[in-house]
């Protein structure tokens, strides 16, 4: 009887550390404020919640098409957040206002 009840709890638990593992691996939906040259703009991307900070670092000085339709270099990336959050910074939040889903 002993050895059931440990068993039962040996698997209850180790379900629970599998669950957290694959739930620190879901992608999720990011919305950023970035930066150009001459224009600022926010952009969509969906990452691993865990890659998120370093996905964000990588975007500053990589090739992106703006809304406008020109190529540019992103300059900075001053703030992401999850589709649904609200930015910090209120030059963000007023773009984000205008920008379509």
């Amino acid at each position: 009887m002993k050895l059931v009840i440990l068993s039962t709890i040996l698997v209850l638990t180790s379900s629970n550390l599998w669950a957290d593992t694959i739930n620190s691996q879901t992608e999720q939906d990011f919305k950023c404020f970035i930066m150009f040259k001459n224009n600022a703009e926010i952009a969509f991307y969906r990452w691993k919640t865990s890659e998120m900070p370093l996905r964000m670092a990588n975007l500053v000085g990589t090739r992106r098409q703006s809304n406008d339709g020109k190529k540019s270099y992103i300059n900075a990336v001053e703030e992401c957040v999850e589709l649904n959050a609200f930015f910090s910074s209120s030059k963000a939040q007023a773009l984000d206002k205008l920008t379509p889903r």
